[in-house]
């Protein structure tokens, strides 16, 4: 994966190119008359030009577009800024910086200027396209809208959509809270939901400048996957995004959101991890006593003299791989203080459709990473089925059904995504070992729905995709991308004489979620009406397991679990 720093391209020619383009850029004040899509790669935006590249399936391609002004120095931790505007064409055919982070073995990633955006396009004439966009998982302290796993040209291409990724504050950098450090400033400033104000300020570029591109600013569709689900979760509650999208895709999410008391511990927590690093405190009697004695101009001088990498440092690890930061506050201005409580009274702010989802074995790839249980032993296998239970009820049905509690609430479309999972006989489309072991695991979906047809965690899970299960794999393929693009145009995934998508419908025993899956050759579509609680996962354990292995399984049921599940 190539990553390169933003390149502007001042040109002393720029007004001939634009007209060879087809385009003529006029200045307005500080921002510039959009061009319409005349299916070029020179695309004049609000704040300047940019020339993409030829991509695969036919589309084009723009990397690296800066939605927001680079948030350093002072900027740091503060809610974005619009972009200066540029003269000249900017080269977009490298993707920029992705944000800040920190991974194990491989060391720090990134760069804090890293608010940029992604378009991919079919290559033709139309325009009042569908807008596509996706957030990437990594449970908002790793990752980039650059990786292979999202790139855009099989939606583009193949569902005529104009489809976008975005890079933004991860982590420390872009969930922080100190009265310190952001008790003064705007209400936005003070939030420490700096993150959530990135993808918020994302979404107004692309309602601002998406119709340059030959996309309908009237129609956007959020989507995210893993933590890029727990974000779109909060921007279906935050009353800065209402009207910036149009439709809303959450794939793996959790209902899992903090105060801001519990923001601001784990700040103070950081900074005596920090002086004991430093080697001004000894131990952590002693960094309190330094602390408390610390006013606040020079815990806010201590904070923003350290580098990210500096200050990821002194942050634990989770499964190997993520930081253990708590993410998404209930600040009162950018998302409610009630949380997603709004989803039971009724009062999020963005009512929109909703596509909501997990995957059958949504445990079994944090189980493999954690390495507690072997796999393919029954204690992996039975503390994987009622982790992926927990999940299901946290990530779907508890959302789900305070959503249709409300009285003309908008149409919520639930799936369980089962490919990979053993059927009732124990068998799996997956080769050898690999559908006890790993089954339709966190991650699995994505291939399917963005249409990448390629298992990017083969090196973690192992091999997956073979010659024998092709078939079914692409039909499956071709079925969740139909859904998709369906939803994203009309708010109803049902088109064409696909298999009927139901609603959730919260009369006992109806249908509630369609499932998703595929044999060898054909499709294998069913629905399910179950509706689950914690309490009816923990029925389930005591009603199916003995003592010893009863008392061990609920014992490990809860920690440690992906983000605080289930607490």
């Amino acid at each position: 994966m190539r990553f390169a720093n933003r390149i502007i391209i001042f040109n002393f020619f720029a007004a001939i190119a634009l007209l060879a383009g087809g385009s003529l850029m006029a200045q307005s004040g500080n921002l510039l008359t959009l061009s319409s899509w005349n299916n070029r790669a020179i695309v004049n935006t609000a704040y300047g030009s940019v020339k993409g590249i030829s991509d695969k399936g036919n589309t084009w391609c723009w990397r690296g577009i800066p939605y927001a002004t680079p948030p350093v120095g002072s900027l740091r931790w503060k809610a974005p800024t619009d972009p200066a505007p540029w003269t000249g064409i900017r080269n977009a055919s490298k993707f920029a910086s992705p944000a800040s982070q920190l991974l194990p073995r491989l060391g720090p990633m990134g760069s804090e200027d890293c608010l940029h955006l992604n378009i991919w396009r079919p290559k033709n004439e139309e325009s009042r396209l569908p807008v596509y966009v996706f957030i990437h998982g990594g449970g908002n302290s790793i990752g980039t809208g650059n990786s292979r796993d999202y790139y855009g040209h099989a939606v583009a291409g193949e569902s005529k959509m104009v489809y976008v990724t975005v890079n933004f504050r991860l982590g420390v950098m872009g969930w922080f809270r100190h009265p310190a450090v952001t008790g003064s400033g705007t209400p936005e400033d003070q939030s420490g939901n700096f993150g959530t104000l990135d993808l918020i300020k994302a979404l107004q570029w692309i309602h601002k400048n998406i119709e340059a591109f030959g996309g309908d600013p009237g129609n956007v569709t959020i989507a995210g996957e893993s933590g890029g689900a727990f974000d779109v979760l909060s921007l279906l509650t935050s009353p800065l995004a209402k009207g910036l999208f149009h439709r809303a895709v959450c794939e793996s999410a959790i209902n899992m959101i903090y105060s801001t008391k519990q923001a601001e511990e784990q700040t103070v927590k950081l900074v005596k991890n920090l002086l004991i690093a430093d080697g001004k405190a000894t131990d952590d009697v002693n960094a309190d006593q330094i602390y408390r004695g610390m006013g606040d101009r020079e815990i806010d001088n201590y904070l923003r003299s350290k580098s990210p990498v500096e200050i990821m440092k002194r942050i634990p690890v989770i499964f190997g791989v993520m930081a253990e930061w708590r993410s998404i506050y209930t600040d009162g201005v950018v998302l409610p203080s009630k949380g997603y409580g709004v989803f039971a009274d009724g009062s999020w702010a963005n009512k929109v459709p909703l596509i909501i989802g997990v995957n059958k074995n949504e445990a079994t790839l944090f189980n493999l990473l954690l390495k507690k249980d072997a796999p393919g032993t029954r204690d992996y296998e039975l503390l994987s089925r009622y982790q992926s239970l927990l999940w299901r009820v946290c990530g779907l049905d508890t959302i789900a059904s305070a959503m249709v509690s409300n009285p003309g609430s908008p149409p919520v479309y639930a799936y369980r995504f089962d490919w990979g999972s053993p059927d009732d006989s124990g068998m799996s489309v997956l080769p050898k070992e690999m559908g006890a072991r790993m089954g339709a695991n966190h991650y699995a979906e994505i291939p399917f729905f963005l249409g990448m047809r390629k298992n990017q965690l083969a090196m973690i899970t192992g091999k997956t995709y073979t010659t024998k299960n092709l078939p079914g794999r692409e039909k499956l393929t071709k079925l969740s991308l139909s859904y998709l693009s369906n939803f994203a145009r009309t708010g109803n995934p049902n088109r064409n004489g696909l298999p009927n998508w139901e609603p959730w419908n919260p009369s006992h025993g109806a249908n509630k979620f369609i499932i998703l899956d595929a044999g060898f050759n054909d499709l294998r579509i069913s629905h399910g009406s179950e509706n689950l609680s914690v309490k009816m996962v923990i029925d389930l354990i005591k009603t199916e397991l003995q003592e010893p292995e009863q008392s061990n399984i609920l014992r490990k049921l809860y920690a440690p679990l992906p983000f605080g599940l289930g607490k």
